[in-house]
């Protein structure tokens, strides 16, 4: 009888582990994102994101149709795919109209830091799932890092406009990974994101439109458009969701914050920026949140 209980606590502690390490995986791949783009052209941030969306999108057929395990999409499906969809078309845009009106870090502070609390409330109300106590601290104390890493200078400018654009792409953000959370319950990982980033793709295409793809001429940006989309939009949201199957929708995003402090890591390793001392302690405050949001509990969000 001691060994059947110990066996029963330590599926969902092996599931959990494996989770948050995917989870933190893939973000820690979106992470590499920003030091990629720092390579193209100005204003070319729209077509980029096109790029490798679409390159992300076939990527990710390809390997769900190579894949021996999978199911048939249903009706069900139709709801979690076009939530997820409108979360993937809406999130760079918004932050992109958000950073170009208020900067980078008054954005990134609201649209990365915000996005936690979201989805807390979308797990809520939507499927009555109450944040546990880990999760509540371990949220803070991160989001609490993220504003101290991303702490604006003292000629930063607060717009109105920016800061609600960052604000929704907060939200788009949550809700895109709401719907791979529904559609993971059903669907491997690979399968649950090809359609939740062809619909996103799709309705992001107008954006493109007349818009300058020149740069794909230059071999070194042309590979940093591919890498985006296999690297970056398949193998990462493909973690991601694996993740979410198993920690549940909040706790992603939660530990989703791993991708600020990845960028900024590699900000100061390959490109040689700096960091003040309230950066380094906004790095410390993440890492301090997700191993409190990490630890066992009886709560999935």
């Amino acid at each position: 009888m001691a060994s059947r209980r110990t066996a029963k606590h330590r599926k969902p502690s092996t599931g959990r582990v494996s989770g948050i390490l995917a989870v933190a995986l893939g973000t820690t791949l979106w992470g590499t994102v920003g030091p990629v783009v720092e390579l193209f052209p100005d204003g070319t941030a729209f077509q980029y994101a096109m790029v490798r969306n679409v390159t992300g999108t076939l990527a990710l057929w390809i390997l769900v149709l190579v894949s021996r395990d999978k199911r048939r999409y249903t009706k069900q499906d139709i709801v979690p795919i076009l939530i997820g969809g409108v979360g993937v078309a809406f999130f760079f845009p918004l932050f992109t109209l958000g950073f170009q009106r208020t900067g980078v870090a008054v954005a990134a502070v609201l649209a990365i830091g915000v996005a936690p609390i979201f989805a807390g409330i979308i797990a809520r109300i939507a499927f009555k799932h109450k944040p546990g106590k880990n999760w509540l601290i371990g949220t803070a104390v991160a989001v609490s890092g993220v504003v101290a890493l991303n702490w604006p200078s003292g000629d930063a400018v607060v717009n109105v406009l920016g800061v609600s654009f960052s604000l929704m792409a907060a939200f788009a953000y949550s809700w895109q990974a709401t719907g791979m959370g529904m559609i993971a319950q059903r669907h491997t990982p690979f399968q649950s994101v090809a359609p939740i980033f062809t619909v996103g793709t799709i309705l992001q295409a107008p954006i493109n439109i007349g818009r300058d793809f020149s740069f794909l001429r230059d071999p070194v940006l042309l590979a940093g458009s591919l890498y985006g989309g296999i690297a970056t939009v398949a193998i990462a949201y493909a973690f991601f969701t694996y993740g979410i199957s198993r920690i549940g929708t909040a706790t992603s995003v939660t530990v989703g914050l791993m991708e600020p402090l990845t960028a900024t890591t590699m900000g100061v390793l390959l490109l040689g920026e700096t960091i003040s001392h309230i950066g380094m302690a906004g790095l410390v405050l993440v890492l301090i949140g997700l191993i409190i949001v990490s630890r066992p509990t009886k709560d999935i969000v």
